[in-house]
């Protein structure tokens, strides 16, 4: 404590000839001490002081003694297993992995010793973020599982702990008046926009997965993807699409999207022969930019405005009547990730059934069922996909 501030682990502090000195030195004491660092003075230059201390908790090496959990997360982290898994997953394990081997919590502990007592105080304790919680039970799972075979340790102590239950929640799928709307309110102005709904319902992927589609991946009655987050365990698959999709696909390849604005004197043609969507610029979309340029649309114009009212509307009539848990995201708007749920309700909708649908989209039954509760609640499907053709030539 200094001056009524606690300070972190790993900063000492020397008091000399009534001057104080800071010193970053997490071993102190230990086997494990080094040379210890001055640090900015915490009282002349806090802002500095914090943000290196902050840089050095997280960059600074620990040596964790063998046979530690801090020991095993780093064995696990230099794996080719763990190398082998795709790097969404990576980053998101890593929050836990960290949490695993902090040293003033589990790093030190001998990785035999783990209990699941200890799993459990450690999931209670999240209790407040629950998704959280799960995931760090299922890292630990994972590392566990690697390690078993190894040697490294014997049971798996997450194994006996249940995930924390957790609100029925997930991203809404479009409903058809949504879908009528946006197509109808953008076919002038914003085509790119329309075929991001179309090519969303039609392959039921994700964003970062339909942005990259383009003529070369059109083959046959369908379209070849290859999934960015799992492309490290999973080939292409060929997901079958209806015979007025493929066609509206095959249109696309040759034809230029035309963009209309007011301040405009003429329309202006785009067009790529590697993409299906692609920006006003002609550029390709990541991710970020096509969830900005429909957020663009969402908040700066009128009709974004009215779609959302009516959203915002409609979301609370069916969280009042069916008793949803609804995320702030999509209380607020519909969500590109929506159009997924849209598309498999589609499907359901022409006489698929969940394994099917499963089969050709490449997702899990488990999220197949997760989207299909919402068939019984809302006509998304096949009145849906009829005015999509129809609506919104771009």
């Amino acid at each position: 404590m200094e001056n009524g501030v606690k300070l972190p682990r790993g900063v000492e502090v020397v008091r000399a000839k009534g001057r104080t000195y800071y010193y970053w030195n997490p071993g102190r004491g230990t086997s494990r001490q080094g040379e210890r660092v001055k640090l900015p003075d915490a009282e002349a230059n806090p802002r500095a002081f914090w943000t290196e201390v902050e840089r050095r908790q997280t960059t600074a090496p620990t040596a964790y003694p063998h046979g530690s959990i801090g020991d095993l997360v780093e064995r696990w982290r230099e794996s080719e297993d763990f190398k082998k898994l795709s790097d969404s997953t990576q980053s998101s394990y890593g929050v836990s992995l960290n949490r695993f081997k902090a040293p003033e919590g589990w790093g030190f502990l001998p990785a035999r010793q783990l209990t699941p007592v200890a799993v459990m105080a450690a999931r209670d304790a999240a209790k407040e973020t629950p998704s959280q919680a799960n995931h760090m039970l299922a890292c630990g799972r994972s590392l566990w599982n690697w390690a078993i075979p190894l040697g490294l340790v014997e049971t798996n102590p997450f194994d006996k702990i249940p995930d924390l239950e957790l609100p029925d929640r997930g991203h809404v799928p479009w409903p058809a008046w949504t879908i009528e709307f946006v197509l109808g309110a953008c076919a002038t102005e914003w085509p790119d926009i329309v075929r991001m709904v179309r090519l969303g319902v039609m392959t039921c992927q994700r964003e970062s997965d339909f942005i990259r589609m383009g003529p070369e991946h059109r083959d046959r009655n369908g379209i070849w993807c290859r999934p960015k987050k799992t492309r490290k365990r999973r080939r292409s698959f060929h997901i079958p699409l209806n015979p007025a999709d493929a066609a509206e696909l095959d249109r696309w390849a040759i034809t230029p999207m035309s963009f209309k604005a007011s301040r405009w004197k003429k329309p202006i043609e785009r067009f790529r022969d590697d993409r299906y969507l692609y920006s006003p610029k002609g550029a390709p979309y990541s991710p970020d930019s096509l969830r900005a340029r429909w957020g663009r649309l969402l908040t700066r114009t009128k009709e974004g405005r009215d779609l959302c009212q009516r959203w915002q509307r409609w979301i609370a009539d069916q969280a009042r009547r069916y008793d949803w848990d609804i995320t702030p995201e999509d209380a607020a708007n519909p969500t590109i990730h929506g159009l997924r749920g849209t598309g498999i309700l589609a499907r359901a909708e022409v006489g698929y059934d969940v394994d099917q649908i499963a089969n050709d989209i490449g997702m899990s039954r488990q999220m197949v069922e997760h989207y299909m509760r919402f068939r019984d609640q809302m006509k998304v499907g096949a009145d849906g996909q009829r005015r999509l053709r129809i609506v919104g030539k771009d």
